[in-house]
């Protein structure tokens, strides 16, 4: 921890208890700008690691000092049901992501170090349908949406479907013979699209698939019926931007796209060999392989072409 940064440990209440960190810079100012972090899908907590196992990426803790150290107050919390945040990660939907992030914006805009009127939501994967939902009923000063701009989690998901099924049309020798023969990619398509019918047709917050397969159609319902391009057209705010062009889980194209919908300043990079953890990747991601692509790159520094575009944006708020 850089010694100019103070920390506080803190809970908020949306309809469960949430808990959080916030850095504020020690540079004997009465408020700075803030950041408001909003993590991605899976078992993220604060600091963008998964609470047991494998995966201390530490993303998000490293974007909040990386934004600390510059002179922002910045927050970043346990979702609901991960790490030491209240509630069940299982039946968790869109809308409840939704009000636990305008809570935490309450939790802000009440703080003494914070100047409400330079709050600016920082969102990464999933983060930025959220990001980009909230912007819409809490307008922000600025949005950042981190490898996922201009989808939702349909989008998204059917993207990466294609980029595997393209990996396994290219896949040659008898592994190449049995996935043709026995129409693999057909098959798996066809359940997929299954399984997300039975979600969509569901009042449930959880389904069983095969009576013991736990699927969570209320995430999936909410996310699903997010018209991305409708909460885009209240971005008034300045927006940046960033994907990597190694980043197989959400399609880059969607961040041009999005500047036809975007009503405020808005600032886009696509970043050579960037994967969609923000970190360098040399070697090409394969999408039936990629966590241990995403291992190897843990310890690894922000890539450092998206902290100079980040960082170059955030100084119009200092």
């Amino acid at each position: 921890m850089n010694a100019q940064m103070v920390k506080e440990e803190i809970s908020f209440n949306s309809d469960v208890t949430l808990k959080g960190t916030l850095l504020i810079p020690d540079q004997g100012k009465d408020s700075y700008p803030t950041v408001l972090f909003l993590a991605g899908s899976g078992k993220l907590n604060r600091d963008g690691s998964t609470p047991k196992g494998k995966f201390k990426f530490d993303l998000y803790k490293d974007l909040a000092e990386l934004c600390t150290s510059m002179g922002f107050v910045t927050f970043r919390y346990d979702k609901r049901g991960i790490g030491e945040s209240g509630g069940d990660y299982h039946t968790a939907g869109l809308s409840d992501a939704l009000n636990d992030a305008e809570a935490a914006l309450d939790l802000l805009a009440a703080h003494p170090k914070v100047d409400d009127s330079k709050m600016i939501i920082v969102g990464h994967s999933e983060g930025c349908m959220v990001g980009t939902a909230l912007n819409a009923r809490r307008p922000a000063a600025g949005l950042v949406l981190l490898s996922g701009a201009g989808e939702n989690a349909r989008q998204a998901l059917d993207y990466q479907r294609q980029q595997l099924y393209k990996e396994l049309r290219g896949k040659k020798g008898i592994q190449g013979f049995i996935i043709n023969k026995f129409n693999t990619i057909e098959k798996n398509e066809k359940q997929s699209q299954s399984t997300y019918q039975k979600m969509l047709d569901s009042d449930k917050d959880v389904i069983k698939l095969l009576g013991f397969i736990k699927m969570p159609a209320k995430y999936f319902r909410e996310h699903f019926a997010l018209d991305i391009e409708e909460v885009l057209t209240k971005a008034n705010c300045p927006v940046l931007a960033i994907s990597g062009s190694k980043d197989f889980q959400t399609n880059t194209e969607n961040l041009k796209r999005a500047e036809q919908f975007i009503q405020g300043e808005y600032e886009w990079h696509v970043v050579e060999n960037m994967d969609h953890g923000l970190k360098e990747q040399l070697t090409p991601i394969a999408p039936s392989n990629y966590k241990k692509d995403y291992l190897n790159t843990v310890g690894k520094p922000i890539h450092p072409e998206a902290a100079k575009h980040l960082t170059s944006w955030l100084e119009r708020y200092l």
